[in-house]
């Protein structure tokens, strides 16, 4: 298999040097072809060197990571976002589904990574995502990329009912009546969607509160969704539920 070419924007000199050490030591697979320090230095690098990858900081001097995007109108690369915790910045980065590493960089979440980009390396559905990350980046967060077995679908938020852990996997389920089963834990969408509306009930069901249809309090809280499922509120959840539903 061809090596991943790769190249790194970072303007810290000691993180430059961490990650392609990283790079060069502990991951066979991949060529370090140049580091560029800001998002102009990276545009002449990329434009030479056509890399498969690039590592993008996103806290840059001048202008900002993302800011790159908006020399190409397709990307013809796949990115992997490295910061610091920017809040903001990981929650579009985590509902466009794009790859990101937290500072100080972590070996085996980069070997992780890596594994994703040799799957993802279709730019189809790069640039999907990346067109996504810049709606999430304007505030819009209105749409969802969820990995699915040959790709990825794009779902409107305001569509999805409930999700119901499943293990280490999650069960969307949708106004539509689809459902669609996804490779990653409920915790991981609790965190990116606890701020549209949604709230966990109980160990395994985490619920749109505009897709209440009716709500039960009797010994137990029961709430009717709109998909025709009845979930009982778990008693340690009830007080905080109920105070979220008065503000619903």
């Amino acid at each position: 298999m061809d090596p991943i070419r790769a190249i790194i924007v970072e303007d810290e000199e000691s993180s430059q040097i961490t990650l392609q050490n990283l790079l060069e030591k502990f991951c066979e697979n991949v060529e370090v072809l140049g580091i560029a320090a800001n998002v102009m230095e990276a545009v002449k690098l990329i434009n030479k060197q056509s890399p498969d990858l690039v590592f993008l900081d996103i806290e840059l001097p001048g202008q900002n990571g993302f800011e790159l995007l908006d020399f190409y109108n397709k990307i013809p690369f796949e990115i992997v976002f490295t910061t610091a915790y920017d809040i903001y910045a990981l929650k579009a980065i985590k509902l466009s589904a794009v790859d990101y590493l937290l500072k100080p960089i972590d070996l085996e979440e980069l070997q992780d990574a890596l594994k994703k980009v040799v799957l993802k390396r279709e730019l189809h559905w790069q640039n999907k995502r990346i067109a996504l990350l810049k709606e999430n980046l304007n505030n819009s967060f209105q749409r969802l990329a969820l990995p699915v077995q040959d790709g990825f679908e794009f779902v409107e938020i305001d569509d999805i009912v409930r999700l119901e852990a499943n293990g280490n996997y999650t069960q969307f389920f949708f106004v539509s009546g689809d459902k669609i089963l996804i490779s990653k834990t409920l915790k991981y969408f609790e965190e990116v969607l606890s701020e549209h509306n949604f709230f966990r009930i109980n160990r395994s069901d985490f619920i749109s509160l505009k897709h209440i249809k009716k709500l039960s309090r009797n010994k137990k809280v029961i709430v009717s969704m709109k998909d025709g499922n009845d979930l009982g509120v778990a008693e340690s959840r009830r007080d905080e539920f109920l105070q979220k539903m008065e503000k619903v």
